[in-house]
């Protein structure tokens, strides 16, 4: 491959990977060809605990924390319940691996994150359903005098549309989304310092 002259200069700056660069960087595409079936639904918890007790038999015990912190570091407040629940059953099927693993504590931080998840839900829909009726109601009654005056009105895209375009619906969610963000993140940073 022909790279240009500053190409070519940018990357003799940047120089080899050292010894130590390339077996981190074949330790992590291990983990992850490992982890890609199980984030695409292909391999159970099961299965994964199966193949990262054999890559740890032959390259030691540190690719079950990786594996762990990267299962980890894909939890969403977004997540459907399925993902969730197969995320928490990987880590606690990978922590039996450990011969001191903290199984108790880490099922305390886990259920605790699926808590979160379900009192964030929660709140978002009894706040949503508030907005929605107090939109509703003022819908209905620019519908019944737009009826008045002879026009007719889409009261159901109209309601979508106001509530969506709410401010303090808005303002409401930011704030919600990063405060379970924040709580969220500190869970994550406890189970973290827990592997």
């Amino acid at each position: 491959m022909d790279l240009s002259p500053r190409a070519q200069e940018r990357l003799a700056r940047i120089g080899a990977l050292t010894d130590a660069e390339q077996r981190r960087l074949r330790h992590d595409k291990e983990i992850e060809s490992l982890l890609a079936p199980f984030f695409t639904g292909t391999a159970s918890a099961e299965d994964l605990w199966q193949q990262v007790k054999a890559l740890s038999e032959s390259t030691g015990t540190e690719v079950i924390r990786d594996a762990q912190e990267k299962i980890a570091a894909t939890f969403r407040l977004q997540m459907a319940d399925e993902d969730l629940q197969s995320r928490k059953s990987a880590i606690l099927a990978l922590e039996t691996l450990k011969p001191s693993g903290k199984y108790s504590a880490l099922e305390l931080l886990l259920g605790s994150i699926i808590s979160l998840r379900q009192r964030y839900n929660d709140v978002k829909k009894q706040a949503m359903e508030q907005v929605r009726a107090q939109v509703e109601e003022q819908v209905r009654a620019a519908a019944e005098q737009a009826r008045r005056q002879g026009m007719v009105m889409d009261t159901a895209s109209t309601v979508e549309s106001t509530l969506k375009a709410n401010p303090e619906w808005r303002d409401f969610i930011t704030r919600h989304d990063a405060a379970a963000q924040k709580t969220l993140n500190d869970y994550l940073a406890r189970i973290r310092a827990m592997l």
